[in-house]
């Protein structure tokens, strides 16, 4: 039996958030997060309003296609959820310079699973829990890649020579 189209009709989401790190770094120290959350570390949950789920998650560096001008990386990621009432997902994540620090942009698109029930229950509240999901893991890269930051900036001066 063909999917109806209520049951292959996509959800789209769209989040950001902020890190204190400079641009120059942002796509290293969230590489570094993915490849932690690829091999199944608690990067790799998803944070739900009331629970975090493992997924698994797979990622790839590429050419940013979305902004014109300077060359840089995105990365797109794809997670399954492994259980039937929670989609899976597939999106880009981007990063912007604003100022001295980063914004990361999160999108992507899901199915909701169970055709025109599913769909109706995003409407109502699934998108909602989607864009949490989304908005979590954009906190939490950004978590990451300002953590990163200060270690390196506390290495770094550390190690400075006192000003004369």
């Amino acid at each position: 039996m063909a999917p109806t189209e209520s049951a292959t009709r996509s959800a789209h989401v769209t989040v950001e958030s902020v890190a204190d790190c400079p641009f120059s770094m942002a796509e290293e120290y969230a590489a570094e997060y993915m490849r932690a959350a690829e091999q199944h570390g608690p990067e790799g949950a998803i944070g739900l309003p009331f629970l975090r789920r493992d997924v698994t998650l797979t990622f790839g560096v590429h050419s940013d296609i979305a902004e014109d001008g300077r060359r840089h990386d995105e990365v797109r990621v794809r997670w399954q959820s492994g259980v039937r009432f929670l989609p899976d997902f597939r999106g880009t994540i981007r990063f912007r310079i604003d100022g001295n620090r980063t914004r990361i942009l999160v999108e992507g698109t899901y199915a909701p699973p169970f055709g025109a029930l599913g769909a109706a229950f995003d409407r109502l509240a699934g998108g909602a829990i989607a864009r949490a999901s989304m908005q979590d893991l954009a906190d939490r890269i950004a978590t990451h890649l300002t953590r990163r930051e200060g270690e390196w900036r506390l290495r770094h001066a550390a190690g400075a020579a006192p000003a004369s």
